[in-house]
């Protein structure tokens, strides 16, 4: 009966379910650190009831470790008028320089706010790799909702799965400007002037 049931327990997960594993505890910033932010660090990213939260402010919050090819799994929400992203393959710190120019960067928005209403380029909203490769469609559930990226680099590619949907992909040998970039970096979380909140963060390494 042991078997058996161990059996249905391993089929009933989800095809490569078990080669995930967590960047975020669910309980504090182990293995996160803050990056770049104007002044006092103290507080601007937080942990409540398995919430990770940054206060509206400057800077990101960056992984310790450099990953290179993997498949990236989080779950996010901002609020009305919000804006942040994740970076990808991110080169550490360059002072004067965001993390979306010398990594990549999925962005986060509420695309529908009228704060960017008319303002946007293509490659700005929600799901876009930032300036590079626009999302393919409106996926985006609204402000205080929480929805999800999977996001894969595997040598060249990058493809953005957006709430279950492929919105974006590209091969950054063949994007001039992406050409250059890294292939292996830090994972970062933006603050951009806006509260964002972040759960389930969790990776499968792929090389």
């Amino acid at each position: 009966m042991r078997i058996a049931g161990l059996l249905v327990l391993v089929a009933a997960l989800p095809a490569g379910a078990a080669d995930f594993e967590p960047l975020f505890n669910g309980k504090d910033l182990t293995g996160w650190e803050v990056k770049q932010v104007k002044g006092d660090t103290e507080g601007m990213w937080f942990v409540k009831d398995g919430i990770l939260t940054g206060k509206a402010g400057t800077g990101w919050l960056g992984t310790t470790k450099e990953y290179g090819d993997y498949v990236l799994r989080v779950e996010w929400r901002i609020q009305k008028d919000g804006n942040s992203g994740v970076f990808l393959r991110v080169p550490g710190v360059k002072e004067g320089f965001s993390p979306s120019q010398t990594g990549m960067e999925v962005q986060i928005l509420d695309d529908g706010s009228d704060k960017y209403k008319g303002k946007l380029k293509p490659t700005q909203y929600s799901g876009s790799i930032y300036t590079f490769v626009p999302c393919m469609k409106p996926v985006y559930k609204g402000p205080n909702e929480w929805n999800t990226f999977e996001l894969t680099c595997k040598g060249d590619d990058v493809t953005v799965v957006y709430n279950g949907e492929k919105v974006a992909e590209t091969n950054m040998a063949r994007e001039e400007k992406l050409a250059k970039r890294p292939r292996a970096g830090l994972i970062g979380l933006q603050n951009h002037g806006t509260a964002v909140e972040f759960r389930k963060i969790e990776i499968n390494k792929l090389d």
